[in-house]
């Protein structure tokens, strides 16, 4: 069995007067059923996957870019986790990332997703089922999206 470490989690997120808001996707059915034995799920925005000859660079902005959305920065969220990931059926180390765009806004679905919606905190908590998205979600907002400044050093772009 093989680790691959070109996958990874971009939260997108953007400020706003009361708390920040984080976009979620909900897996199509048909998503569903060809690899996750017919369960949805609420996910980060798919896409995280580094391209042959594409630095991370490039993936988050091919991602952020792909939603019709500003980037305004990007930072490491100081975490990263490992998965059994059911559609490559391989093993995968997630590093987390945290993407700050301009504006919450509606943003394209592909065939993959059903719903999406920019949601509170508290209420991606009560979306979120696997444990790597939830734990993901306590370092962003620690490090990241709810502190007044996030540290010069975990900035990528």
């Amino acid at each position: 069995m093989k680790l691959r470490t070109d996958t990874f989690d971009l939260w997108i997120f953007s400020r706003q007067p009361d708390e920040p808001r984080y976009l979620l996707f909900h897996t199509s059915q048909e998503k569903a059923d060809r690899w996750f034995g017919g369960g949805g799920f609420w996910q980060t925005p798919p896409g995280g996957l580094i391209e042959d000859n594409e630095s991370l660079q490039h993936a988050i902005n091919r991602i952020v870019g792909g939603l019709n959305l500003t980037l305004r920065a990007v930072w490491a969220a100081e975490y990263s986790y490992t998965i059994w990931n059911r559609r490559r059926s391989g093993l995968e180390m997630l590093p987390v990332f945290a993407a700050e765009v301009e504006e919450a806004k509606e943003v394209p679905m592909t065939w993959e997703a059903s719903q999406q919606g920019w949601f509170t905190a508290r209420e991606c908590e009560e979306r979120l089922f696997f444990r790597g998205h939830k734990e993901s979600l306590k370092y962003i907002r620690e490090y990241v999206s709810e502190v007044q400044e996030p540290a010069a050093m975990l900035r990528v772009l």
